[in-house]
């Protein structure tokens, strides 16, 4: 019963780590400085990488997978909260910056509870 649930929250994450790779790819046609955009593109692969450790149940890899998703919700909530690196001011709210935050907080979720459940599973 615990591999199905897993497996079933494993397509979740793949599906959210889809959709998350593609808010963010719309983010690279705006007029925003090269680095930002290197940066959404190296999240956007990560994302990617992601999804596919997922499929391939590499669970050697879930921890990581966690961890990224922790640290882009903190990024992003720091970016809006106190003055971003690159930009030396606040961002504001956007409707990505919101859908993002959503879809995040859905990914540490859906990323922790399957590392949980695979560590305890073993």
């Amino acid at each position: 019963m615990t591999n199905k649930i897993i497996d079933t929250l494993k397509w979740l994450a793949i599906f959210g780590s889809a959709i998350w790779a593609g808010i963010h790819m719309t983010l690279l046609v705006l007029p925003l400085p090269y680095v930002v955009k290197v940066f959404f593109g190296f999240l956007i692969a990560i994302a990617i990488i992601s999804a596919t450790i997922y499929v391939n149940g590499k669970k050697e890899f879930y921890l990581p997978v966690f961890a990224f998703y922790i640290l882009d919700m903190a990024l992003l909530l720091e970016s809006r909260v106190a003055a971003a690196p690159v930009f030396g001011k606040k961002l504001p709210w956007t409707p990505s910056a919101v859908d993002s935050i959503i879809l995040d907080a859905v990914m540490v979720i859906l990323s922790g509870t399957i590392y949980f459940m695979a560590k305890k599973s073993k």
